[in-house]
């Protein structure tokens, strides 16, 4: 039990600090995904100045690596590497796909837009919930193996 404990409170901390660092990577890519899904129909304007996130994008990702961790505490490396890999696809394929429907969206609401063109200030697009709902729901199947591993009954009996 302190194992889970230490190695718990250790993921949770190295997810937020990967949080800390990661911050800008994911906001450049988010708006990548945000010209290219529309074809180049958004143009920021402003200047991209932020200093912190939302409280969400640091909490869940602290759970994620926390979660990864649980389940994966006494399993082998490929064990390990399969839930990490498909955790990864996950959060990747959400992340395109949320942004993707987010741009076009403000695309489609544009009522004064020049040509086609809409203008987005650096910090209307909310990084925080794309990445929190993509991350939350990357780690579903690892929370589906630990409940079905909690409820699984310690010895089998067959019962006639």
């Amino acid at each position: 039990m302190k194992k889970k404990i230490i190695f718990g409170i250790l993921a949770f901390i190295i997810g937020i600090g990967i949080a800390l660092y990661s911050e800008s990577f994911f906001r450049d890519i988010i708006q990548d995904i945000y010209r290219w899904s529309t074809s180049d129909k958004i143009k920021f304007v402003g200047k991209n100045m932020y200093i912190f996130s939302n409280k969400t994008y640091y909490i869940t990702l602290g759970i994620v690596p926390l979660i990864l961790t649980l389940e994966n505490l006494n399993q082998k490396l490929t064990q390990v590497l399969k839930s990490g890999i498909i955790c990864v696809l996950i959060f990747s394929i959400l992340l395109i796909g949320i942004s993707a429907i987010g741009a076009n969206l403000k695309i489609v609401e544009c009522t004064a837009c020049d040509d086609g063109i809409r203008k987005l200030h650096w910090n209307e697009i909310n990084y925080g919930l794309i990445i929190g709902t993509s991350a939350i729901i990357s780690i579903i199947p690892s929370l589906i193996r630990i409940i079905k591993w909690r409820k699984k009954p310690a010895y089998n009996t067959v019962y006639n």
